[in-house]
């Protein structure tokens, strides 16, 4: 089975269902279609993605619209984050956009990257970008990079404790888990622990256990041959009267209606290869433009190096993200597309970076914006002491815009903090 499946789709309706493995995408190519899951409904319109993690059992009705579905199997990704297949996935509706700088232009170069998995067959290609895909969902839309403040980023190593708590609960989901059950297994003392899951799940233990629970009996009441005593036993609930109180608080109904509410919706699908409304997509969102930038091919080489086991120490790896721009700014094109997984691969080969920005790109507030916001995004993610090792330069063609390029360093450091920018006069023009 391949890692990711990429599938387009006319849909009118498909009946209630989940995913045992793969995280779904689905990226809406014409039309609209509503997604009903747990407790809420969504409406997904054209040029618009929305996630569905493991497990989520949903349902799905439309007017024919067009679709392209993703599936991932997110086991196949654990070198990329040993839990991620415990990961959960949130979608543009469930996040403020404070809490995930470049929102727009991270989905379009997720879409770009759908796509492109959907016309590529088995090749290094497909695994480059399938890598790219997965480092730009994990790095951007997973649950607790969002539940931070403005300032916080969570380590690494919080990441990996709370997934496991995570993991704990699903692989033990026949057994009834207390908090003493994940203190004595984790070594956490009861305050940090309450703490802990609050600031990074928003609730407290009891409430997130109760969810995941409710989660699985919303999964086998799909199963027509389990009995409710039955699915009761398979969560870890032994009193049926606690059973039922659970679904009733959260869907005001027996879980029997809920079963027979499902059946309402029949498959009403096709799987298709329509080239005229795909292309038609393509052109419209220009999602194809600029696909294959500097900043690509920076990290294929790194990738490269490290698969034949070149020594990249103490080697300057340079990138001018707005080379392949030509001299025509270009609002829509991500010049930073891929720029997580190769600062991730330029600290996994201990080589040194240097950026390199031709100012005359900067004067433009939009492109002065998208600048702060991708190292913003660096900051949060590796710190501030990691971003400090860069090298940036400001490269300007004429003398008079020396003085708005120190004003520009200024401003980032009043709002980033201390950082290596240089100011370099080009008399080469960039």
């Amino acid at each position: 089975m391949k890692r990711i499946i990429a599938e387009m789709m006319q849909i009118y309706s498909q009946k209630a269902h989940y995913h045992e493995e793969e995280l779904e995408i689905i990226l809406v190519l014409k039309g609209s279609i509503t997604i009903h899951k747990i407790q809420r409904s969504v409406t997904i319109h054209e040029n618009e993605l929305t996630f569905i993690n493991r497990f989520i059992a949903h349902r799905i009705e439309s007017q024919g619209a067009y679709i392209l579905s993703v599936k991932i199997k997110l086991s196949e990704f654990k070198d990329i984050f040993d839990k991620i297949e415990y990961v959960e996935f949130l979608n543009n509706d469930e996040l403020r956009p404070l809490e995930r700088p470049l929102k727009e232009r991270l989905n379009a170069i997720v879409v770009d990257l759908l796509i492109k998995l959907y016309h590529e067959e088995d090749s290094e290609e497909r695994r480059f970008d399938e890598h790219n895909l997965m480092h730009m969902l994990f790095t951007s839309y997973q649950l607790i990079s969002h539940t931070k403040t403005q300032e916080e980023y969570l380590t690494l190593d919080l990441q990996q404790r709370y997934y496991s708590i995570v993991e704990y609960i699903m692989v033990n989901m026949n057994q009834k888990i207390g908090v003493d059950d994940i203190l004595k297994r984790f070594y956490m003392n009861p305050a940090y622990f309450s703490q802990f899951m609050k600031k990074i799940n928003g609730e407290g233990f009891k409430s997130f256990a109760s969810y995941r629970k409710l989660i699985r009996i919303m999964d086998y009441l799909l199963d027509d041959e389990l009995s409710m005593s039955e699915i009761a036993n398979a969560v870890g609930i032994l009193n049926m009267k606690s059973f039922y109180a659970l679904f009733n608080k959260y869907f005001a109904e027996s879980p029997m209606k809920w079963k027979e509410r499902m059946k309402e919706t029949s498959d009403n699908y096709q799987i298709i290869d329509n080239q005229k409304i795909l292309q038609a997509f393509i052109k419209k969102y220009r999602v194809d433009k600029h696909r294959d930038n500097t900043i690509y091919k920076l990290y294929k080489y790194l990738v490269v190096a490290k698969a034949n086991r070149i020594d990249m120490e103490n080697v300057d790896i340079v990138l001018n993200p707005y080379l392949d721009m030509g001299e025509d700014i270009d609002e829509d094109y991500q010049v930073y597309k891929f720029l997580d997984v190769l600062v991730e691969q330029i600290k996994l080969s201990n080589a040194h970076f240097k950026l390199v920005f031709p100012f005359r790109y900067l004067k433009d507030s939009n492109q002065k914006q998208l600048l702060y916001d991708a190292i913003r995004l660096q900051i949060l993610q590796y710190g501030i002491n990691e971003i400090k090792k860069w090298k940036i330069c400001f490269c300007i063609e004429k003398l008079s815009d020396l003085k708005p390029a120190f004003k520009l360093k200024e401003e980032l450091e009043q709002r980033l903090g201390a950082l290596n920018i240089q100011i370099a006069l080009d008399a080469l023009g960039g």
